[in-house]
């Protein structure tokens, strides 16, 4: 396993944290069944991965919010979701690199 794809399964065990505490329980399993695939080398695990941000209702437009049912106080919306998306940026960015280098290979 390359350093990138290391990188990406450290990303994906934190976002699974992230959105168990928030109680975001459809997109963490989504990922976490992505990070066991990784960790069984097995390539769908990053295109699944990166299907999480294509067209409405995906990922990428997940807002951490009470009133979404999450279990998160108010004063936590503003530092849940920038990490979300920082997270989610990053993960993406490194799932494209990873299918790029796979593709050349």
């Amino acid at each position: 396993m390359g350093p990138k794809t290391t990188e990406l399964l450290n990303i994906l065990d934190e976002l699974v944290a992230l959105l168990h505490a928030a109680g975001e329980m459809h997109w963490a399993h989504w990922l976490e069944r992505d990070a066991c695939r990784l960790r069984e080398r097995d390539f769908y695990g990053v295109e699944h991965f990166l299907n999480a941000f294509g067209g409405m209702g995906s990922i990428n437009d997940l807002i951490i919010h009470p009133e979404n049912g999450h279990r998160i106080s108010a004063d936590e919306i503003r530092n849940v979701n920038e990490r979300l998306d920082t997270l989610l940026n990053r993960g993406a960015t490194l799932g494209k690199e990873i299918v790029r280098c796979h593709e050349a290979g």
